[in-house]
């Protein structure tokens, strides 16, 4: 069995964090939180199973962390720049294609739910959660 690295254990954290910051239960944003939970979970085990540098994995906690800001800020260009990074990441090829695609359904999963409960789509379209 392998030990988490510390970038793990962090990313873990920052993960915990953006799904705590998300507002409490609506219908539409009950089913934001669940596809903001199965994003965490699947991007956890997609990167366990990927070949991502250290710098790679520290991106994707900066990224995360990133999110999370701008999810309480509204800031829409933060989200939309780590979510550009994702896509990018993702299209590296350090993945298991299977945990490629589960993280890129799970993304389009993510701002549609978003989208449905009104808080846009992550930095994809308006209304990320604040007023500008």
């Amino acid at each position: 069995m392998r030990t988490p690295s510390k970038v793990t254990i962090v990313a873990g954290l920052a993960l915990v964090g953006l799904i705590a910051s998300y507002p409490a239960p609506a219908p539409a944003q009950d089913s934001a939180k669940d596809a903001m939970m199965t994003f965490v979970f699947d991007l956890h085990e997609g990167v366990q199973r990927s070949s991502l540098t250290p710098q790679q994995k520290e991106q994707v906690r900066n990224d995360l962390e990133t999110l999370r800001q701008a999810h309480q800020s509204g800031d829409r260009r933060s989200a939309m720049g780590a979510m550009m990074d994702f896509h990018r990441l993702l299209d590296s090829g350090a993945f298991q294609p299977q945990d490629q695609q589960r993280i890129k359904q799970d993304l389009q999963n993510l701002r549609a739910a978003k989208q449905q409960s009104g808080g846009g789509g992550m930095g994809m379209g308006p209304g990320m959660g604040g007023m500008r």
